[in-house]
């Protein structure tokens, strides 16, 4: 399980390399690689990606299908680009809670 603080770090990375102008893809694939193979690594990656941005639910449930998790998803970098950005920090931050299954909710 990953501690507050580890969390607090990943969202303040994903936001900083969104700042620095990374795609939606380029900020995906360094959170898949700090998750490494982490259990549920693609809802723990959805969670990292509503907590740090201005993305909804339907927009994250789409991109499960990007190629860059790894599972034989079908969505390449530059739809995934498409349909989350430019990615835009969440104002008002919520805590999440994250559940036995390894899933992120708030």
């Amino acid at each position: 399980m990953i501690a507050v603080r580890d969390r607090e770090r990943i969202v303040g990375e994903l936001r900083t390399r969104a700042q620095r102008g990374e795609t939606p893809a380029e900020v995906g694939t360094w959170l898949v690689r700090e998750l490494g193979a982490a259990q549920n690594r693609e809802f723990q990656l959805a969670g990292y990606m509503f907590h740090a941005f201005e993305i909804s639910i339907k927009a994250l449930k789409e991109a499960s299908d990007w190629v860059g998790l790894g599972h034989g998803g079908t969505m390449t970098d530059d739809e995934l680009n498409q349909l989350l950005g430019p990615l835009v920090p969440r104002s008002g931050d919520r805590e999440l809670v994250q559940y036995p299954d390894g899933s992120w909710r708030a």
